[in-house]
């Protein structure tokens, strides 16, 4: 089973669908491939400070985002203060080798969602192990071009007969198809990823 995953960094439901993700990779249920989009390119760069409408909006998201947890699923994400940018972190993620992509995931949504750190400064960036390219390059073109083909909603989730799942349908069938598994592992705070 290989399943394409289209998300953003600074999204709370593509936060839950990368949990989501993780607990299928470590049932060795499906090969993930994780491709990041930049679904908001009006963000200014490198981000946009969390206050206004823009804060009861984000707020309300994170709200309904734990709302959506599952039993076992016990995940403590907060609002950081700046909404960043991701077009470096987009970039850095797909200049990355395929094989440390997965953690380099983690540790962009850790940084965001648990510790609050600006992914949109590249010296963030480097400090967890991402380093942006000049250019987003070929590879974040192709990712954009595909998920702008099926529908610019994030999460999307396309299933391996071609199917697609958006949004929060995409989180429904990720919960689903790990059901049968135990409490998902606790993974997430920031000092247990490497």
């Amino acid at each position: 089973m290989n399943l394409v995953v289209y998300a953003d960094f600074n999204c709370p439901y593509s936060w839950l669908a990368s949990a989501r993700a993780d607990v299928l990779i470590g049932l060795g249920l499906p090969d993930v491939e994780w491709r990041a989009v930049e679904h908001d390119p009006t963000i200014p760069e490198p981000g946009d400070p969390v206050r206004g409408e823009r804060q009861v909006m984000l707020d309300g998201e994170v709200e309904d985002v734990r709302g959506l947890l599952r039993p076992g699923e016990t995940y403590r994400i907060h609002r950081p203060a700046v909404l960043p940018n991701t077009a470096l972190a987009v970039a850095a993620f797909a200049a990355a080798p395929p094989g440390e992509r997965p953690a380099l995931r983690r540790r962009l949504f850790t940084a965001l969602w648990f510790d609050g750190r600006h992914i949109g400064d590249r010296r963030v960036l480097r400090d967890l192990g991402a380093y942006p390219p000049d250019r987003a390059g070929a590879l974040v073109s192709r990712w954009r071009a595909a998920w702008l083909g099926i529908g610019p909603l994030v999460p999307t989730v396309v299933e391996p007969d071609g199917d697609v799942a958006r949004g929060l349908d995409a989180l429904a069938w990720l919960a689903n198809l790990s059901a049968p598994a135990a409490a998902p592992p606790q993974h997430w705070p920031s000092a247990d990823i490497g």
